[in-house]
Parts: structure tokens; C-alpha cells; sequence
């Protein structure tokens, strides 16, 4: 019989003909197991998945949540104390009984009523918020207490779901049996966020009325009591009439459970608030250095012990933590000094309405540790500032080509110091390049002289060698990877460095550690461990080295690079008892100024301009080269007690002479060229040297008069013997207004017969 059926003769023999088939079902004793059975499934898994969720939990104790003040230590690479600090967040922690008594009682009342009641979770509030949140229409309000407010603020756990709150309402029910009600309300009064940046109820209260908390009157103590519930909002400097609304919502309720009378709360309803914007002052003001390490700790802290960032915040800043920094502090007092606003670089801009900024930072290669840093100039004041050292993002200009153009070319072997490109105008699509130089293009030119001298013809025309794929995986290699998708394949990008994002100092000597370091790349570190109050180790930090590029091409690029120090663009970086090779940096309209180089222990990269906040691009003023300037001051200090040495050379550096015109083996005619001796001494990797010839000198007649090749007509008095070049490739203007290179008057002038005589 069929289920139907069965229906049919059950209204038949029951007499209940109106009763629905549902109810049938239900008086049907194997739909009812079947039922049953399935809600007894469905109970065990939520309680499984609720145990489970319990059970990964971590349990939040006293020792997790206390405030208790203790003073991280950062030391130098030496194991000398740096600075104490502590309170990475704009907050002064007070206690209870600093506190005016009617803010503890404002919170009270508009937060959780029933405070000093429930054991850390409000049923009755969780219930109500459950059922109106279902119901539609129904007044929305949150079911979280002050215990679970205290809770979510610390930990950070702020996902919005039901697992979350189950969470936060277990640990809030753990915590009420470890804590007095005293203690979690001072816990959670010092860590309240309450806008402006203000954490904590004695920072708002400077904050917003430039007085301690203790001094509060009841109006202003539920004004800002009434910020908590959305702080942007009811924040009284950005929007006080909203905040006013609030506070007198917060005023009737104090007036409701009994916290004031109706005479105080007349009286707070009437008095005119006097907003006064006051500084919370610190007794430190930590140096960038430390700032950068303190986020270098927070971001581990939160990657490798798994804990959220207020966490992370609160357990380096307030825990009693060892910071082992790498910071040598006869580098960092260098640099200091350098950055004074009375050295001799930003002294002589002490008139000026606008100050030029800069930065620099120092690695010690050899171990990817940074030594010292300076994120700006003149003292600084508050901490974690901005940090132009490891935040701002500069064009770099032509300091980009060692490591974007002539670094991967020498990594292919797509060049030597001796390969010879020619410059002269070219054109790309619709965009030409051009020289800094007066000028112009300089005609024939070797690498090395294209590096000494900065030509951008030489380093575009070397780019399109390479293709912008391989320079942009070069410049990954060495930890500059955050480029723009329309930068990926341009010249004007890539080979002479205008980025669109740009690039921090802390990138660009990061990269050039790299060359320096014999082709080994290693992400920067400025700290090797922290340990917590009992010695325990929390972090370690050691760089890891990836080979980037072949050794000896490093080599050969650092050799190249030693010129533009000694004869070249870098010249004000010369130092007086140390060999020296870097590069310079200069971006259009003199907007930044570039300096990356590195000696025998060092890499250093000096960024100078002015910061462009309010939206305007300022140009340099001179000519001057103002960061190779300060690089010098530094490193001529850092290496003055350290013993003198050169880059070391490799296994497979061969020399031979080559005609810096051709870049071949020298021929008889290269030494006698009108403008001397074109032949040179050059290093190559071994292989790479070159094995023909130079053809391109040539001796030929000239006819004395009309200066082009001879005939036989030519009397032999005019004909004279001339040793000219002949160029791989014709020169031809781009336009009238391209001036010559200087190579093209030594050009035969095969063709040009004399027709004078």
C-alpha cells in the first residue's frame, strides 16, 4: 500500500478528514525516528564543530592582556643599548583610580549595563541582538559586552560571523574567572580606540581637551564615552554636533541607572564644551632605524608566532622584549651627523621657505645586514613616522642602468667593456632619447664610457639587447619587483629610470649589494633576534644569499663602475683612502638626485629631493650632485679607521688591449688617430675578449684644399696623408637640430671626391 493510500484510510478510520498530510506524517511513527534521528545528526555535528571551535581557541590570561609597561630594549650589532622604549600606539596607560570617576561610569552605561553583573557575556543583550537582527525591521543594537569589546580589541579578531562571536564569548566567560571587574574595565579604557588616533581614555582626554582623565567633568567624560560606538562618526573635533546628540544619549542614560542625579545631569547637558586640541608628549623619540626595525618585528611576530597585530603590539612594546638590531652605531653616528640640519649639504638651505628631504641607507653586504639608516633629515619628533628610507618610492633615474641595462647585459654576455655602441640620435615609436650633456651624443663610445659618462642613447639602445623581459626579471632578482605593467617593456622606464611607482633607498642598496657582493642577492635584515623578559628566543633573522649573476660579470660591472667615481659623473663621491664604485641618478627637471655606490665593506644609496605631500614637484636647485655629496661624508667617516683594500677579482679575468673605437684587438693605424693613442688595457671574462682586428682606422690621402679624398688631379703639394675612422653604420640626423657627435669630424669621407682641382 502506498503512502497515499495509507493517508486516505488513516482520515477514513481516524475522523479527522481536515487534518493536513504533514500532521500525518508527524503521527507517523517511522517519519518521526526518521526525523529524530536526523536532528540528533545535526545537534552532534554543531556540537562537534563548537567543541572543535573551542578547542583551537587559545584561552586569553591575565598575563596575555596586562598592561604591563615594561620597557623593550634595542640594542646594536655590538650588543650596546640603542634606546628603551615602550607604546608603539598613541596611548598613555592610567589606572582606575586616575581616571574621573564618571568615565569608568559613562562607559558603563552606554556599553554594557549590566556590567558588574553578568559573568562576561550579557544573555540577555546576545539574545535580543540575536532576535531583532532576525526579525526584519527590528531595531538593530551589538550583544558584545565590554569583556568581549576588551577581548576583540586585544586579539584583533574582528571577523564578522557567528564561530567568531562563539569564540569571543568563551573567552570572555574564561577571563571573568581569572580577572576582577576592576581590572578588565582599566584593561579596556586603555585600550579603546577613540579616533584622532587616540588610544585609551588618557590620550583622548589630551587629545580633545588638553587635560589628564582625572580632571574630566561628566559632560565631557560622556562625550567621550559616546565615541566608542562608531569613533569616526561622534568624534567631537570632525563632527560635533553628531557627537553632542551622542553624548546626551550617553548623559540620560548615566541619569537612568543612577550614576548622576538630575541635577548633574542638567547641569552636563547645559555646559559648553570647550574642545582643545592638546599633543600627547614621549619621553623617547625613537630614530628611524628603530622604527624600521619595529616593523620588521611586528610583521614576524604576527607571520611566525601566528598572533594578530595588536598582539604583536603589545608584546614588543609592552612586554619587556630584547631587539638585537644590526645597527653599527659608528655607521648610524655618521650618518647622523651627515643629516644634521647644520652639515654642510642642508645648511645652506636653511632660508629656504621649503627644505629639500633625503635619505640613506648602509649595508654591509657581506652579511645583508643593514648598518645604519636615515629616514630624513633634522631631528625627528614622535614614532613611526614617515620613513623616507624604506617608504618613499623615487624615480631612480640613471641609477637603475647597472641593474636594469648593463648588469643582466654582462649576466648574457651580450657585452664587454669594449663593445662599442654609437651614439646618435635615435627614435623609438614617437619617443627620442637624449643626453644630459652640452653636447649632445659623443659618437663611438665603449661600455665603460657610456657607464662613466651616464650616456641614456648607449643604455636604451643595450636595452633593447636585453628586452625588457630579462631586465625585468633581473631587477625581481634583486628585490625590486613592484613595477608598473606599462613600465614592464619600456626604455624610458627600464633603461633610464622612470618608473611610475618608483623605488625606496633600502630597495636601491639592496640591489647594488648584489654587484658588490660578487653576484649574491640577499633581502635586506635589521635584526638577527629578539628574546622575550626570561632570555627566551621569539625571533631569529639571518639573510639568505641567492646568486643573481655570474661573478665575474659583477666583477667587470664594479670595475666599470669605479670609473664613474673617478672619472665620471660620481666624482663628488670620491673617497680619499678607499676604492669607491657607484652610480648616479638624476631624474627629468632635476625632481631627484641619485647616488648608489659601494667600497670593499660597504653599499650605501642616497636619495635627495623634496616631498611632494601637498601634490607639487619640485626641481633641485644647481647643478650639484647633492647625494654623492652626503654618501661621501658618510662613508669618508665609516671607513676612516678601516683598512685599505680593493674589490677582490675572480677566477676568469683575463686583460688584453683593445682600439676603444672598434672594440677590437688594436691594428697599426689605432695608436696614431688625430686625437691620440685610441688603444686601452681592458678586462673581460675570460672568452670574451676579442680575437679581429680593428679595421675601422684607415690611412687615406686628402687634398689640403677642399679637405675631401684626393685625385689624381690633385697637385702633390695639397695631398696630405690623414688617419680617419670609418664608421660601422652611416650617421644619419634624426633632424636638422641633432648635433653632430664629436666622432663623426674623424669620419672618411669615403665617396667626397675633390672637385677643385
Amino acid at each position: 500500500m502506498s503512502l497515499k493510500e495509507k493517508y486516505r484510510l488513516w482520515k477514513i478510520t481516524s475522523g479527522k478528514q481536515g487534518d493536513s498530510f504533514v500532521k500525518f506524517l508527524f503521527q507517523s511513527k517511522p517519519f518521526f525516528v526518521f526525523v529524530l534521528f536526523f536532528i540528533c545528526i545535526m545537534i552532534g555535528i554543531l556540537v562537534g564543530v563548537l567543541f572543535g571551535v573551542l578547542d583551537t581557541t587559545k584561552e586569553l590570561t591575565a598575563d596575555d592582556l596586562n598592561f604591563k609597561n615594561l620597557t623593550t630594549i634595542f640594542l646594536d650589532k655590538d650588543g650596546k643599548e640603542i634606546v628603551k622604549v615602550f607604546g608603539y600606539e598613541n596611548r598613555i596607560v592610567v589606572r582606575l583610580s586616575e581616571m574621573s570617576k564618571y568615565l569608568p561610569d559613562a562607559f558603563i552605561a552606554i556599553e554594557d549595563e549590566r556590567f558588574l553583573e553578568h559573568k562576561g557575556v550579557d544573555f540577555k543583550r546576545s539574545i535580543g541582538a540575536l532576535v531583532n537582527y532576525v526579525i526584519p525591521g527590528g531595531k538593530q543594537y551589538g550583544g558584545s559586552t565590554i569583556t568581549q569589546q576588551l577581548i576583540k580589541n586585544i586579539t584583533g579578531d574582528d571577523e564578522v560571523s557567528f564561530w567568531r562571536k562563539v569564540r569571543e564569548q568563551f573567552r570572555a566567560l574564561m577571563l571573568e574567572n581569572k580577572l576582577s571587574k576592576d581590572q578588565i574595565l582599566e584593561l579596556y579604557l586603555n585600550t579603546i580606540y577613540l579616533s584622532e588616533g587616540a588610544y585609551g581614555v588618557q590620550t583622548a582626554s589630551i587629545t580633545y581637551f588638553d587635560k589628564d582623565a582625572k580632571d574630566l567633568t561628566v559632560a565631557e567624560a560622556a562625550m567621550i564615552a559616546g565615541i566608542t560606538q562608531y569613533p569616526s562618526k561622534f568624534d567631537p573635533i570632525k563632527n560635533f554636533k553628531a557627537s553632542k546628540e551622542r553624548q546626551e544619549i550617553v548623559l540620560a542614560k548615566m541619569k537612568e541607572l543612577g550614576y548622576i542625579t538630575q541635577e548633574q545631569y542638567v547641569q552636563a547637558i547645559k555646559e559648553k564644551i570647550k574642545l582643545k586640541k592638546g599633543v600627547v608628549k614621549k619621553t623617547v623619540s625613537q630614530s628611524y632605524f628603530v622604527d624600521a626595525v619595529c616593523e620588521d618585528v611586528l610583521r614576524d611576530l604576527q607571520e611566525k608566532r601566528n598572533i594578530s597585530k595588536p598582539m604583536a603590539q603589545k608584546m614588543l612594546f609592552s612586554d619587556g622584549l630584547k631587539v638585537y638590531t644590526t645597527m653599527d652605531s659608528n655607521v648610524q653616528d655618521a650618518i647622523d651627523k651627515a643629516y644634521s640640519e647644520n652639515s654642510s649639504v642642508f645648511s645652506q638651505f636653511s632660508g629656504s621657505k621649503v627644505k629639500p628631504q633625503s635619505a640613506m641607507v648602509v649595508i654591509d653586504y657581506t652579511t645583508g645586514q643593514v648598518v645604519g639608516l636615515a629616514g630624513g633629515v633634522g631631528q625627528k619628533e614622535g614614532i613611526m613616522t614617515f620613513n623616507r628610507a624604506t617608504h618613499t618610492k623615487r624615480q631612480p633615474g640613471s641609477s637603475i642602468k647597472p641593474i636594469a641595462v648593463y648588469g643582466p647585459a654582462l649576466d648574457m654576455g651580450l657585452i664587454t667593456p669594449a663593445t662599442v655602441i654609437d651614439d646618435v640620435p635615435i627614435t623609438i615609436g614617437r619617443w627620442s632619447p637624449r643626453n644630459s650633456y652640452k653636447d649632445g651624443f659623443k659618437g663611438l663610445s665603449t661600455i665603460r664610457k657610456a657607464i662613466t659618462n651616464s650616456m641614456n642613447v648607449v643604455a636604451v639602445k643595450v636595452w633593447l639587447k636585453v628586452t625588457g623581459k630579462r631586465s625585468v626579471e633581473f631587477l625581481k632578482n634583486v628585490g625590486i619587483s613592484n613595477l608598473a605593467e606599462q613600465d614592464k617593456n619600456s626604455p624610458e622606464a627600464l633603461a633610464l629610470g622612470g618608473l611610475t611607482i618608483g623605488v625606496s633607498p633600502m630597495k636601491m642598496s639592496a640591489a647594488y649589494s648584489a654587484i658588490a657582493n660578487g653576484g649574491y642577492f640577499a633581502s635586506p635584515i635589521l635584526y638577527t633576534r629578539v628574546e622575550d623578559r626570561n632570555g627566551k628566543v621569539l625571533l631569529e633573522n639571518k639573510a639568505q644569499f641567492v646568486k643573481v649573476m655570474d661573478e665575474r660579470a659583477a666583477y667587470v660591472l664594479t670595475n666599470m663602475m669605479k670609473d664613474v667615481v673617478t672619472y665620471g659623473t660620481g666624482g663628488s663621491a670620491k673617497l680619499q683612502n678607499m676604492p669607491a664604485a657607484g652610480k648616479t641618478g638624476t631624474t627629468s627637471e632635476n625632481i631627484d638626485r641619485w647616488f648608489v655606490g659601494f667600497t670593499p665593506y660597504y653599499v650605501g644609496a642616497t636619495w635627495f629631493g623634496y616631498d611632494n605631500d601637498d601634490g607639487k614637484k619640485r626641481s633641485i636647485p644647481g647643478s650639484s650632485n647633492y647625494s654623492a655629496k652626503i654618501w661621501q661624508m658618510v662613508m669618508e667617516k665609516v671607513h676612516k679607521n678601516l683598512q685599505i683594500k680593493d674589490f677582490v677579482e675572480p677566477n676568469g679575468i683575463v686583460k688584453c688591449q683593445v682600439c676603444i673605437d672598434s672594440g677590437k684587438l688594436p691594428g697599426p693605424l689605432c695608436a696614431y688617430d688625430p686625437r691620440g693613442s685610441r688603444v686601452r688595457t681592458e678586462i673581460f671574462i675570460k672568452g670574451t675578449e676579442p680575437t679581429e682586428t680593428c679595421s675601422a682606422h684607415v690611412k687615406v690621402k686628402i687634398c689640403g684644399v677642399s679637405g675631401r679624398l684626393a685625385t689624381s688631379a690633385c697637385p702633390a703639394w695639397a695631398v696630405k696623408s690623414k688617419i680617419m675612422i670609418i664608421r660601422p653604420d652611416p650617421y644619419v640626423p634624426a633632424d636638422n637640430d641633432a648635433p653632430m657627435p664629436n666622432d663623426r669630424k674623424y669620419e672618411a669621407p669615403l665617396g667626397e671626391y675633390c672637385n677643385v682641382h
